[in-house]
């Protein structure tokens, strides 16, 4: 019989799972929200614990299409002075802003088709870059974590916990063939939960007791996305023929997108234990989080001329998807811990997601705007062993295959995940943890989504590239 003191190496395993979680790339899983501290055997027992991830992703060979999100917008605002068919704007609009404008004051609508539209369509170079060799994305975050588990009574427990389960962060920089795509682009959740759990004894077994548990719990989300385009071609610098040490004529300004929401979500989920052999088998299943998102889009950056068009309300439905994972883990000899995990999110169901109520800062007519991640869903595999190195330190050591959930658009390719863990019980009461990850982001390729934002008409590729994390962590318990 394995009658060994597993607890510090299940402390360990915890913190090499928690590093490697914050470092999925499926979706935009950061963990999502885990209730392994309510297995705990003491009766508080609480956590503290953040954890870095710096992915050094870069995309390669970034082409852009035609940039029907600027040039597009800007010949058919001036088409009624050029005469073209399909007026969108009226040539008094423009005139009245060529009269206005310093920059341009005097100037004929003929000139500024020349200088402008001409420079486009008219053969005169592309004054918006439309390939770029290589873009470093900056996309490092933070997770933060806090539990406390309360034993109600010997078998009845409840976990509060605050965390960052959730979200996206991305930095492709301004001036490049990605600019009219998106220069930064973040999605942050905030989940605040509670989960209780019942625990009632089952046989008495031959390597010890054994319990079963019924775990349940609810949880308030909020999220808040941000989006920013650099518009070439802006009305604001209509004249300006350079911008100095850049070579690069009739540069924008930017224009964001902002929205916010919150949603409630549910958790339930059983499991089997036998302590004495640090034996636990658990089934979660975690629902999907339903958003309605209100925010603005700003055109102001932009140099919009319409009026009604600098800043305008917009809305969304998404949601964060359900989920279901099992975890298992077990003593296998003296000292000596494994433990396994699957989960499966469906990310699938984020596709072209369109944005409601958007309006061109060139025109003022409505203008069709999406978010287009066309995911596939999402599977995440963890493997590996944890050891007792002596009464105060164990770590642990595991391997994770994440699926990535990219289709044909984006980067969110299959990740492979080595992270290891430590704990230091500096008494009964006092614990500290740390882990870190290296992680390999596989290769791949990236085209527009059919349907999708026609800002999004860019293609690029990607090599290889490495993602770190670490995580540190404070338990008090007692």
């Amino acid at each position: 019989m394995i009658r060994v003191n597993l607890k510090s190496i299940v402390a360990g395993l915890a913190a090499s799972v928690a590093v490697v979680s914050a470092a999925q790339a499926g979706g935009f899983d950061r963990g999502g929200v885990n209730v392994d501290l309510l297995f705990s055997d003491k009766r508080v027992d609480t956590e503290f614990s953040v954890t870095y991830v710096s992915p050094q992703r870069t995309i390669n060979n970034v082409t852009r299409g035609a940039n029907e999100a600027t040039e597009a917008a800007v010949g058919q605002a001036l088409a009624p002075v050029v005469g073209a068919a399909g007026p969108i704007a009226t040539a008094a609009e423009v005139q009245a802003y060529i009269a206005l404008n310093p920059a341009v004051n005097g100037a004929t609508v003929q000139a500024v088709q020349t200088a402008v539209v001409g420079g486009i369509i008219g053969g005169g170079g592309n004054p918006s870059p439309d390939t770029s060799g290589s873009i470093d994305v900056d996309s490092d975050y933070v997770v933060p974590r806090v539990g406390l588990k309360v034993g109600v009574t010997d078998d009845i427990s409840c976990l509060g916990t605050y965390t960052e389960p959730f979200g996206a962060s991305a930095d492709y920089g301004t001036g490049n063939a990605y600019s009219a795509s998106t220069v930064a682009f973040s999605i942050d959740t905030r989940d605040i939960g509670l989960t209780c759990s019942y625990r009632f004894a089952g046989m008495q077994l031959g390597v010890g007791q054994s319990y079963f548990r019924f775990i349940g719990g609810v949880s308030y989300q909020e999220l808040d996305g941000f989006q920013s385009r650099q518009r070439f071609l802006d009305f604001a610098k209509l004249g300006q023929t350079a911008i100095p040490g850049t070579g690069v004529t009739n540069t924008s300004g930017i224009g964001s997108f902002t929205v916010g929401g919150d949603a409630v979500g549910y958790r339930l989920g059983v499991a089997f234990e036998i302590p004495d052999i640090a034996l636990r088998a658990s089934l979660m299943y975690n629902s999907k989080y339903d958003y309605d998102l209100t925010g603005t889009q700003d055109n102001t950056g932009f140099g919009a001329i319409i009026p009604g068009t600098q800043r305008v309300p917009i809305t969304m439905s998404t949601e964060i998807p359900q989920s279901v994972e099992f975890k298992i883990q077990s003593g296998i000899a003296p000292g000596t811990l494994a433990f396994a995990s699957v989960k499966w999110q469906q990310w699938s169901r984020l596709g072209i997601i369109p944005v409601n109520g958007g309006v061109s800062p060139v025109s003022g007519t409505p203008t069709s705007l999406s978010f287009d991640p066309v995911y596939r869903d999402g599977w995440t595999i963890t493997g590996g062993v944890g050891r007792k190195f002596n009464d105060a330190l164990s770590g642990s050591l595991a391997l994770t295959w994440d699926r990535g959930t990219a289709t044909t658009t984006g980067t969110q390719t299959d990740t492979w995940t080595v992270s290891g863990g430590l704990a230091h019980e500096v008494n009964e009461n006092v614990e500290l943890r740390l882990g870190g990850a290296i992680g390999l982001l596989t290769s791949g390729s990236s085209v527009p989504a059919p349907g999708g934002d026609a800002a999004n008409n860019v293609t690029y590729s990607f090599g290889n590239d490495v993602v770190y994390a670490l995580s540190g962590a404070l338990k008090v318990k007692f």
